[in-house]
């Protein structure tokens, strides 16, 4: 057995224990070092401490149960390992910014932690912003042009869209850059568009974002589109979907644009909005 088999194995060991005591003896066993040495080398890869890792994977679970069933949130502290109400809710409220009472609303946003695995890169264990909410229809005008080949290999054709012809499509759509924009793939079909009432030309299509529940994750500010969301997207898909509870609903996705002018630039973010389903 290679190193990247006994990393993912201890990984899958922490998971199936996240309820109860971590053995630290048996995870340097299973990865064949000493504890030490595994906590040392796995600090260093992802980042953080692996008692630190332990205890976002357990708060994250937990905001799952607390969102997603009627149990009551003493009962969920004690599941993963939290003597009393009042440490788990200080816990919870570092790491998600909200009470568990406050998470009992599933559209409430949360910090989630998706598992750890070892590839050739390191996945996971990063922060992630998301929130599931309920939307209604959400009418745009735009512009669309058909790309060819699957949603994650779409950013090298967005980044035409937003660049070169960024100005003839804001010429014809709004001509103000600053504001909010969607970037809509449709089953092949991308779109740049801005809310209806925004649209100042008849030189536009109607496009409309489907009513539905959405997970919608956020980048932090500054950044530009295409270095924030491409990873975002690959954190989505490779951690945060298989980990959820949740499954894609469609071949859709929406990327909103929050711009703003250049005196101005490090207020920009960024959102990406996946269809989903319960599983």
């Amino acid at each position: 057995m290679n190193l990247l088999e006994q990393l993912d194995r201890a990984v899958a060991y922490i998971e199936a224990h996240l309820c109860d005591e971590i053995d630290m003896d048996e995870l340097a066993r299973i990865v064949c070092v000493t504890v030490d040495s595994f906590a040392r080398f796995f600090s260093y890869i992802c980042g953080m401490t692996l008692q630190e890792y332990i205890r976002r994977r357990r708060l994250t679970r937990a905001a799952y149960e607390i969102q997603g069933s009627d149990s009551r949130v003493l009962d969920i502290a004690v599941k993963y390992g939290y003597n009393s109400a009042d440490a788990f809710t200080k816990a919870f409220l570092k790491q998600h910014g909200i009470t568990p009472t406050q998470a009992r609303g599933r559209h409430q946003p949360l910090k989630v932690y998706p598992p750890v695995s070892f590839h050739i890169m390191v996945k996971g264990a990063k922060e992630m912003r998301v929130k599931v909410i309920e939307t209604k229809e959400v009418r745009l005008r735009g512009l669309s042009k058909r790309f060819t080949g699957l949603a994650a290999d779409r950013f090298a054709q967005e980044h035409v869209m937003w660049g070169i012809e960024l100005d003839d499509y804001a010429r014809r759509i709004n001509p103000e850059i600053g504001g909010t924009w969607y970037g809509i793939w449709d089953n092949g079909t991308y779109w740049i568009a801005k809310a209806e009432e925004e649209a100042v030309t008849a030189d536009t299509e109607a496009v409309a974002i489907p009513a539905g529940t959405w997970a919608v994750f956020s980048t932090g500010y500054g950044g530009f589109a295409g270095d924030e969301l491409p990873g975002l997207r690959e954190l989505i898909f490779d951690s945060w979907l298989p980990d959820s509870g949740y499954a894609q609903a469609g071949d859709y996705e929406v990327e909103v644009y929050h711009l703003f002018p250049k005196e101005e630039k490090g207020k920009r973010h960024y959102e990406i909005w996946v269809p989903v389903c319960a599983i």
